[in-house]
């Protein structure tokens, strides 16, 4: 095998390689014996036709092409090897010679990276704060999940439960057309619905119990459902039944019913205040962390390989659409992906790009901080994260661990705390107030939390764009 290398900016490799017979004859043997697996020759059982029969009738330009595939991926590798690249990404190849063959790798090597001055990077964290605003809405919310449907005898108000028949229809012409039809239903009336029209709840309120109502909407020209559009819609209703949540008052008997009992309602709203209070912290760190990377992001001079972007892009858009179908996927993911449907695929590339970009710059610029820094993680750390992870798992606690055993899996807990750390030593020299507080180590502390500790169990996204 010949091999010549040329250097070409940005940062890739250019390989030509030249093949000999003693280098393809391995892999002609091998397509052989796929080849000989699933064809049918007259004389011979299935698999056992000799190689010279196989090549008289297929012909040696058909196990060629059988072998090509494999033959360039292996031999790329090998020439990588051989030339002690760096290679950053996946290479681009282009047949030069089919037979004898011959090739040109197009070898995307590691990104370069110079930090600049990145120990004089100020970004000043903002101090937490929680209002007593903010534990009173805690509290109520406690109180409204607690709270138990009591009947009352008065007229319809929003977040009622209501037991009712409701039929509903649109004039067209001479003919009357249902477009609704319930019976003894149970509904809660919620200000902004937009079912089946816009105000439809609002139509309910004030209602009576017991007794058949009838209210008209007349819908936006604009609604979603054109069947509906611009079209006055006509209810009957009859309430059989309305409920309305009874609160419990704010005292110490209701704060000993709240997780696991508070001694009472000062000590509940001392719990309320500390978990908003973590909550804030944590929210604070990531924006913190966020703005600091940005910041040496931006002061960071990153050469990188135009292959390495646009496999990325391949990839960040396949993994959206795979989200998207298996239902795992935030609101700006949704909303990007309707725009897409829009866009041809160029633009959807396109669009993708800039976020891709600036994901993979993240990716070298703490590369490149974990290395000059020599950053590691050790096993009794990786332990460590694996408990915190699967702490709150219960019954499924052993499996997860079982699964975070594997050597791959602990590879990539690995990077993700070596990351980690390459983030925390930006922010501490960043912070204006010094180092960004750690979260807990184990998350199943937060166990015995009250509703307030809800938000904090949600995990703050790493600025690179994965999960930390």
């Amino acid at each position: 095998m010949k091999v010549t290398s040329e250097q070409q900016p940005p940062r890739e490799a250019v390989l030509t390689v030249e093949l000999d017979e003693s280098d393809v004859e391995p892999y002609l043997e091998r397509a052989y014996r796929q080849v000989v697996r699933r064809a049918n020759i007259p004389g011979f059982r299935k698999g056992k036709a000799p190689r010279r029969i196989i090549e008289r009738m297929f012909g040696r330009d058909y196990l060629l092409n059988e072998a090509l595939d494999s033959m360039v991926q292996e031999v790329t590798s090998q020439a990588v090897e051989q030339e002690k690249l760096e290679m950053g990404g996946i290479p681009s190849v282009s047949i030069e010679q089919f037979d004898p063959p011959s090739f040109k790798a197009t070898v995307p090597l590691l990104p370069s990276v110079d930090l600049g001055d990145y120990t004089s990077v100020r970004v000043p964290r903002e101090k937490a704060e929680v209002s007593d605003e903010q534990v009173d809405g805690v509290l109520e919310q406690v109180r409204r999940e607690q709270a138990v449907w009591e009947p009352v005898d008065e007229p319809v108000a929003m977040d009622d439960l209501l037991t009712m028949t409701i039929v509903g229809w649109v004039i067209e012409g001479d003919d009357r057309r249902e477009i609704l039809r319930s019976e003894n239903a149970d509904y809660i009336p919620r200000p902004g619905t937009r079912f089946p029209v816009p105000d439809f709840d609002d139509g309910l309120i004030g209602l009576s119990a017991n007794k058949q109502s009838e209210f008209t909407i007349d819908v936006p020209e604009d609604f979603e459902n054109a069947d509906l559009a611009g079209k006055k819609t006509i209810y009957q209703a009859t309430v059989h039944q309305v409920k309305r949540k009874a609160l419990p008052a704010l005292d110490d008997e209701f704060a000993k019913g709240v997780g696991d009992g508070h001694e009472s309602i000062a000590t509940l709203r001392d719990r309320v205040r500390s978990d908003l209070m973590t909550h804030a912290e944590r929210t604070l760190d990531a924006a913190h962390q966020d703005a600091t990377l940005a910041k040496v992001v931006e002061g960071a001079v990153i050469e990188m390989s135009p292959l390495i972007v646009e496999h990325e892009i391949e990839h960040y858009i396949e993994e959206r659409e795979e989200n998207m179908k298996a239902g795992r996927v935030t609101l700006e993911d949704y909303q990007q992906y309707l725009q897409w449907q829009a866009m041809s695929h160029e633009e959807v590339h396109e669009d993708a790009r800039s976020k891709v970009e600036e994901r993979l710059k993240r990716a070298h610029v703490l590369r490149e901080v974990v290395s000059q820094q020599s950053l590691e993680a050790n096993e009794e750390e990786i332990d460590a994260e694996v408990e915190s992870m699967t702490g709150d798992a219960g019954e499924q606690a052993d499996a997860l661990r079982q699964l975070f055993s594997e050597p791959g899996r602990r590879d990539s807990i690995r990077r993700i705390l070596v990351n980690r750390k390459a983030i925390e030593h930006l922010t501490t020299i960043a912070g204006a107030e010094g180092a960004a507080k750690k979260a807990p180590a184990k998350r199943a502390s937060r166990a015995k939390s009250t509703t307030a500790a809800k938000p904090s169990r949600s995990r703050a996204k790493n600025p690179t764009g994965s999960d930390s």
